[in-house]
């Protein structure tokens, strides 16, 4: 297969988020009622979230114990546009694109350490990520069945607010030859911290049920990743474009 037409297709669609989430702004939030704060930050910690965005079995599972998978991707979240957080500031989309960096490289013993960012910082948004995952199928007795549970963070920043994910989730899916569907469950807990012009906000602090459901098609050295998934009441959509090793 030639790569150059889905990794040309990837990029631009990564860019195209890129420049859309880089509209992302507090300003016209001060001044506001509570209830468009927490709108906001909830909105913006779905956003945020660190999808699993991967299959069941664990990067290690091939002939050589170590694998690195390197990837492109837009997480877009369904928001409403007419609400009056983005309302407030101006934000006329129905969906918040979260474009990111996924690195994730695997070692003996079914552990996985994963890493994602969103390479805007100097356009004013600044999102890191971090997970560690523990494969356990080799346990399961079930051929082609794979598990893991997984611990993961993230930070969003926009001008003067930080928006905190910390969370726990576990997965199960099919190891199969080329497609490998899966589906996971968690908790998430959501805080965020103001300065300047949002500092008289009272701080967001809630937890949420987190669910995904996806499949990762692989061509060679080449992954795709689809992914529908959850946070509380919030929707996303994941598609991956990225190189397995």
């Amino acid at each position: 297969m030639n790569i150059a037409r889905p990794l040309i297709i990837a990029s631009t669609l990564f860019l195209a988020g890129q420049a859309q989430a880089a509209t992302i702004t507090t300003s016209g939030l001060a001044g506001q009622a509570q209830a468009a704060y927490t709108g906001y930050t909830q909105d913006l910690a779905a956003a945020a979230w660190m999808n699993p965005s991967n299959s069941a079995e664990p990067h290690s599972a091939g002939i050589i114990p170590v694998g690195v998978q390197i990837a492109l991707e837009v997480a877009a979240l369904t928001i409403d546009p007419a609400a009056p957080q983005w309302s407030a500031t101006g934000y006329t989309e129905s969906t918040i694109p979260m474009p990111r960096v996924r690195l994730s490289v695997g070692i003996p013993f079914g552990l996985d350490f994963g890493y994602m960012n969103l390479p805007a910082k100097d356009l004013g948004v600044d999102l890191t990520g971090y997970e560690v995952r523990m494969a356990f199928g080799n346990y399961i007795p079930v051929p082609m069945l794979e598990a893991n549970v997984r611990f993961h963070t993230s930070t969003l920043t926009v001008t003067d607010l930080e928006v905190k994910n910390t969370g726990f989730a576990a997965m199960i899916g099919a190891n199969l030859p080329f497609v490998k569907p899966y589906i996971e469950f968690g908790t998430v807990k959501s805080t965020s911290s103001v300065t300047g012009t949002l500092a008289s906000f009272q701080q967001l602090d809630e937890s949420n049920s987190t669910m995904a459901i996806g499949a990762k098609v692989e061509f060679a050295f080449m992954v795709l990743n689809l992914e529908k998934s959850k946070v509380g009441d919030k929707d996303l959509t994941t598609a991956k474009f990225g190189f397995e090793f």
